[in-house]
This record gives C-alpha cells, sequence and structure tokens, in this order.
C-alpha cells in the first residue's frame, strides 16, 4: 500500500529488497477475484442465442440444449477469469520483467533479472487497484450482459467518455487508460531505481514503452493495455 501513496519513496525501496512477492500476490488475487466475480454474474444468454442463431442452429435446438449451451458459457467466463489471474498475470509480469531486462541491454545500463521481475510487478500494483474495484462494482450487479464489462462498470480509459469515435480511435482511445498510465509512471521510477537512473528519465522510459505498447494494441483488436481489461 505505500507503492500508492509515496511511490517516490518506496518503489526503489521495493526493487533494491527485491520485494516482489506480496505486489505479485496482490495482483494475482485481484484478479482472481474480478475474474469470479464477473464469471459469477455473467449471464451468457445474448452471448450463446446470436451465436447459435448465426449457425444455424437456434430453430433446432430445444429448451434444454439452449439452457446447457448457456451454463457452458458462463462456466467458461468463470473459468477463464480465475485462470487469467492464476496463469495469465505471473506470465505477463515475467514477460514485462524480460522486456525490461532488453530496454536496460540497449541503453547499456546494468539491471539484474530478479530487480526487473521486482520491477513489473510492482508496476501492476495500480492493475491489481483496478480488479479490486471491478471485483467490488461486478459483485453489486444482479447480472453483467457484456463479456468485456470493464469499460462499462469502471470507466477509466478515453474511449469510455468518447462517443463513438469508431472503431480504429476507439482502440487507440482504448489504450489511454489511467490504471495503465499509472502503473508506466510505477514502471519508470522502478527502472530508474534499478539502473541507477534518474528519475525523471526512468519515468521517461516508461512513459515511452507505454506509448509503444498502444500503438501496438490499437493496431491488434482484442489486446488490452497492460492487462488491464477482465
Amino acid at each position: 500500500m505505500r507503492l500508492l501513496y509515496d511511490p517516490l519513496t518506496f518503489v526503489p525501496r521495493a526493487v533494491e529488497g527485491r520485494r516482489w512477492a506480496w505486489p505479485l500476490l496482490a495482483l494475482v488475487v485481484a484478479s482472481v477475484l474480478s475474474g469470479a466475480a464477473q464469471g459469477v454474474r455473467f449471464d451468457a444468454t445474448r452471448v450463446v442465442l446470436p451465436r447459435l442463431e448465426a449457425a444455424g442452429e437456434l430453430a433446432k435446438a430445444s429448451e434444454r440444449e439452449v439452457a446447457e449451451a448457456v451454463q457452458q458459457a458462463e462456466r467458461i467466463a468463470l473459468v477463464g477469469g480465475v485462470a487469467r489471474g492464476v496463469v495469465v498475470m505471473p506470465l505477463w509480469v515475467l514477460l514485462v520483467a524480460v522486456a525490461l531486462k532488453l530496454v536496460a541491454w540497449l541503453l547499456g545500463r546494468r539491471l539484474l533479472f530478479n530487480q526487473a521481475f521486482t520491477v513489473a510487478a510492482v508496476a501492476m500494483v495500480p492493475i491489481a487497484v483496478f480488479h479490486l474495484l471491478f471485483a467490488a462494482v461486478a459483485f453489486k450487479q444482479d447480472v453483467i450482459v457484456a463479456s468485456d464489462a470493464a469499460g462499462q462498470l469502471v470507466p477509466s480509459s478515453l474511449s469510455a467518455w468518447v462517443a463513438d469515435p469508431g472503431p480504429t480511435l476507439h482502440r487507440l482511445y482504448d489504450q489511454l487508460d489511467f490504471f495503465s498510465l499509472w502503473s508506466a509512471l510505477l514502471l519508470g521510477l522502478g527502472f530508474a531505481a534499478g539502473t541507477r537512473l534518474q528519475p525523471g528519465r526512468g519515468v521517461a522510459v516508461g512513459l515511452v514503452l507505454y506509448v509503444a505498447f498502444a500503438v501496438v494494441a490499437a493496431s491488434l483488436p482484442g489486446l488490452s493495455p497492460a492487462g488491464v481489461r477482465p
């Protein structure tokens, strides 16, 4: 929690002490909670019925078969949401750590891998905050009808505030996300601490990496900013 209110002090301390376990655990637990919340509240009817109709199977299917298809989709959503927290999030932290090692090498700076992993884990603390907020809001809903309801329940990206920008701009605006930007700032501070850069230069590196990812994500539909979206 200290990382949230005094990052200039506690991010360097976390990196120097290789304190990655608690940030990673917070990310996993928060992601599991948000995935479980969405899976429990998810009503797959509006997803399954159009899919069956498009495949020409709706008219031939019995009510029992439709109900089983809906239940199966809801179970998949629940298991997938929990698996994201347990499997995908740690892998994402690992990939970010590898990317930081590569960036440090390109800049001619020394960065130990356990430091890079700590920086990646610390940078995900804002993402954990997002997932906790999403879980709290999702559990209060009677049902969730969208398979990706993050932008509706926790509108933290620019796309949630701009009316009908078009598909291309929508993907771009979707990357301009408050929690992802916050994560990029912590990433920069941690990178500076691990490589002995000035904090301002480290933050610049974090922002450059964030912009680079945003550009790639905007061109690849379905790729969300820093793993934010449930």
